[in-house]
């Protein structure tokens, strides 16, 4: 039984060091970009955006994609799910998916 166990988690293992060296990479991605002033702070974009997005529920976990140096933020509104996309380097929202 214990060899059952040690097997499980070993096999289980592969899986969360992908994910881990992704979430990294993204945060470094991220980090060269401010230092390069090609991003501004995502906290700064944070409060800039839910302002503009009266009477939606912000949800967190901004997504950033380097390729076009935007962030998706996600909020809900009466029930519907509201994709933003943000210009990482202005900050301004480049689509709505309520739109």
């Amino acid at each position: 039984m214990g060899i059952g166990v040690a097997a499980a988690t070993a096999a289980a293992l592969p899986v969360y060091a992908p994910v881990h060296a992704q979430q990294r990479s993204e945060q470094d991605m991220v980090f060269q970009n401010r230092q390069q002033g090609r991003a501004m702070p995502l906290r700064q974009i944070e409060r800039r955006v839910v302002t503009q997005m009266r009477g939606a529920d912000y949800l967190g976990n901004p997504i950033y994609f380097e390729s076009s140096n935007t962030y998706r933020m996600t909020f809900m509104r009466n029930g519907q799910v509201i994709r933003v996309d943000v210009d990482a380097g202005s900050g301004r929202i480049r689509d709505r998916s309520d739109r």
